[in-house]
């Protein structure tokens, strides 16, 4: 994992966790906003640049708490990520919740599908990496067969995922727990489906949670169509 930082320290923290196939650069058109009033952590998964290799959503906390612990943050104002991003985001929250005073969590596909349904996800992608490493296809187009209109935003990162990465990736975005939390914590998450994302489908398991309902929009389409917009609403 590689961690960039934007604003004053001494600010309340706020800790942007993105997509799959995206980095910290996924955030850019917020980042210097939010450092206006907030110390802004931003980390880059493992897997997501070179010569790395992302493990488990565990693995992932794990490195967050010890940037937390050397860094001395002991409180998030927010923590927030969007679909595998809101995945790991979720996690963190619901092993944290007394540290972090709230948790947006956008585009999350927040399944536990069986093993037959996680192969055929990993065949597929596995398929797509494939193409799209061969330099034969349009890559943003490739991507966009299998990621809900993400191909621009995942198109410089995607061709340098491994398999082993990718392997691992599709257990974290498919091989979720819900956690039972008390009201105060439940207070707390504020989750986001557009009604054109395949994602807000796990909103059955959610039934409990406040969620908010984007008519109109696709995976993560409000923060795509007007990010600052997504900020102000949500962050800020």
């Amino acid at each position: 994992m590689r961690i960039q930082t934007f604003g004053n320290k001494n600010n309340k923290a706020v800790l942007l966790i993105h997509t799959l196939f995206t980095s910290a650069d996924f955030f850019s058109p917020i980042t210097q906003l939010l450092a206006n009033d907030y110390f802004v952590i931003v980390p880059t998964l493992s897997g997501h640049y070179e010569n790395s290799t992302y493990v488990s959503t565990v693995d992932e906390i794990r490195q967050i708490k010890e940037f937390l612990t050397e860094n001395n943050i002991k409180f998030l104002y927010a923590v927030a990520g969007f679909s595998l991003g809101g995945n790991i985001a979720y996690e963190f929250f619901c092993n944290n919740a007394t540290m972090i005073e709230k948790a947006v969590i956008d585009s999350a596909p927040l399944f536990n599908f069986p093993k037959f349904v996680k192969k055929h996800f990993l065949k597929n992608y596995t398929k797509c990496l494939k193409r799209i490493k061969s330099g034969k296809y349009d890559v943003a187009q490739e991507l966009n067969k299998h990621f809900n209109g993400m191909g621009e935003y995942q198109k410089e990162i995607a061709p340098i995922v491994s398999q082993e990465s990718l392997n691992s990736l599709v257990g974290s975005c498919y091989n979720t727990k819900v956690y039972k939390l008390s009201q105060t914590e439940l207070k707390k998450v504020t989750f986001i489906y557009g009604s054109k994302d395949i994602a807000r489908l796990c909103n059955m398991r959610l039934k409990k949670y406040n969620i908010r309902k984007m008519k109109g929009y696709g995976h993560c389409g409000l923060y795509r169509e007007n990010p600052v917009e997504w900020a102000k609403q949500f962050i800020l």
